[in-house]
């Protein structure tokens, strides 16, 4: 079939801007792929927020976008979790700052949680890493990650223990783990009170994706102190919106 030609218009720059940003991998800021276009830096901006809402790119550091979660999910664009370490960096770093905290973000990889990225804003230093991996059943992140998964997948994980307590506050019963991870899932955030270290306080919150599904989870953790409870609690949760908007999730 011949389509009639056409000069170019509103749709075709759009395309074109979002190729262009797709294929470079958040390596060149909007403004480079704007000029190299042709295209007002404001409109640049308006076209490729309209396609963060929609999951087809994801916004990184500022003035930066790349590929989102619907191209990765299409074999288009690359690793899924290079896509969202990317979005999630800076508002970790905000978040770590502010609290004067370890901010983590975390992926459920087989039976475990694979720390993805750590910012340190302050505080005492962590024994946790970047790509170093922890059990899921008594970390704040975890928790998060499995009141996320099938009701089948949970129940093979709970049959494979046992689990090993870490702290004479670890949840190793599988029962009362699933009790726990029920509660997670009604309430939306976990907490983990000195079950991985004694002196510990984590608490935690679902990082959802453009459809809406659990991609990741995010925890904020600093010494154990009984005065300090839910305190964080509200920028957690703050945080992990910021991340879901750069993925293209709006609750």
């Amino acid at each position: 079939m011949d389509f009639p030609p056409d000069p170019p218009g509103t749709l075709d720059r759009a395309i074109a801007l979002l190729l262009s940003v797709a294929r470079d991998g958040a390596e060149r800021p909007i403004a480079d792929h704007a000029a190299a276009l042709d295209i007002p830096l404001s409109s640049a901006y308006r076209t490729v927020a309209l396609f963060a809402r929609h999951g087809l790119l994801a916004q990184g550091k500022r003035g930066f976008f790349g590929p989102g979660l619907a191209l990765a999910s299409l074999g288009i664009a690359s690793d899924p979790r290079a896509i969202i370490a990317s979005a999630a960096r800076a508002p970790l770093r905000r978040l770590a700052r502010t609290m004067r905290a370890t901010a983590h973000l975390g992926v459920l990889e087989g039976d475990m949680v694979t720390y993805v990225v750590k910012e340190q804003g302050g505080g005492r230093a962590l024994f946790t890493r970047e790509d170093g991996q922890l059990e899921a059943y008594c970390s704040a992140i975890g928790k998060v990650l499995l009141a996320a998964v099938e009701a089948e997948r949970l129940a093979d994980y709970l049959a494979a223990g046992p689990f090993v307590p870490l702290t004479g506050r670890t949840i190793t019963d599988p029962p009362a783990i699933a009790s726990e991870i029920a509660k997670v899932g009604a309430q939306g955030y976990a907490i983990d009170d000195r079950e991985i270290a004694d002196d510990l306080f984590c608490i935690a919150a679902p990082v959802r994706g453009p459809d809406g599904a659990v991609v990741a989870a995010i925890s904020l953790s600093r010494p154990a102190h009984p005065t300090d409870g839910l305190a964080p609690l509200a920028d957690v949760l703050a945080c992990a919106a910021a991340i879901e908007r750069r993925l293209g999730h709006f609750s």
